[in-house]
């Protein structure tokens, strides 16, 4: 009688005992299986938009000149089509120094015997302006991708001179005052000719505004064979402060 009872009892109590057994056996313990859970990762978010090859970008940019062996102020600009994810730059450049808004003057005696205005001694300013094709490399740097080094190079051609200013652009006889800067100095009062103009930047691209990048650096313009009466040279460093807007680095 006893033995029934008991083994009634375990008849009763196997259910329960299975249920606990089988969700032991259905739960997976990494321990005793050797394996360790995935750690969670970030997602990796490139400042390089990877999905855009070839884009578009203008470069606005204000300079201080070191042209003519004095300090001016001047524009430049670029425009043209990214390639490689904003590594290459291929499109059309330009710069100006502005007589206007640059007041140095350049002391000269007129050659020759000639006089303006009973004048040989005269003031002159000084202007220019160039246009040519524009390229340009951006290297990210490896260790903080959002700056990047650019090194720029626009060959073009353009004319930087001097010229009467002033009173003395109110010629003498009505005739237009390019000629008498002709007759006064001899067809030398400006020069026209192939001008190279290349730099070094650091741009920065904000995660956030990834069309929009400012850079700084330093800029050298030179132009080839220059010879005015003035100046045999008009090459000089300069200084560089620029957006640029656009696909690119």
């Amino acid at each position: 009688m006893l033995r029934s009872k008991c083994l009634l009892a375990v008849v009763l109590a196997s259910p329960v005992l299975f249920i606990p057994v089988a969700a032991s056996a259905q739960t997976k313990v990494p321990a005793e299986a050797g394996e360790q859970a995935p750690k969670a990762q970030a997602p990796v978010v490139s400042v390089v938009d990877e999905d855009v090859p070839v884009g578009g970008f203008v470069d606005l940019e204000w300079r201080v000149l070191g042209l003519a062996e004095h300090v001016s102020h001047g524009p430049a600009f670029a425009a043209g089509v990214t390639f490689l994810n904003g590594l290459l730059r291929l499109g059309i450049g330009a710069l100006g120094r502005p007589g206007p808004i640059n007041p140095a003057t350049f002391d000269v005696s007129v050659p020759d015997g000639k006089t303006y205005k009973g004048k040989r001694d005269l003031e002159l300013k000084s202007d220019g302006a160039m246009v040519g094709v524009h390229v340009g490399l951006s290297l990210p740097l490896p260790f903080y991708e959002p700056l990047s080094i650019q090194v720029p190079l626009t060959v073009g051609y353009g004319g930087f001179g001097f010229y009467l200013h002033g009173e003395d652009r109110e010629t003498p006889d009505g005739r237009r005052v390019s000629e008498w800067e002709n007759e006064l100095f001899d067809g030398k009062d400006s020069f026209l000719g192939v001008v190279i103009d290349t730099g070094l930047r650091l741009g920065y691209q904000p995660e956030s505004a990834p069309w929009l990048r400012p850079y700084a650096g330093v800029s050298f313009t030179v132009v080839p064979n220059y010879e005015t009466f003035v100046r045999n040279d008009y090459l000089g460093l300069g200084g560089v402060v620029g957006l640029e807007i656009g696909h690119g680095i």
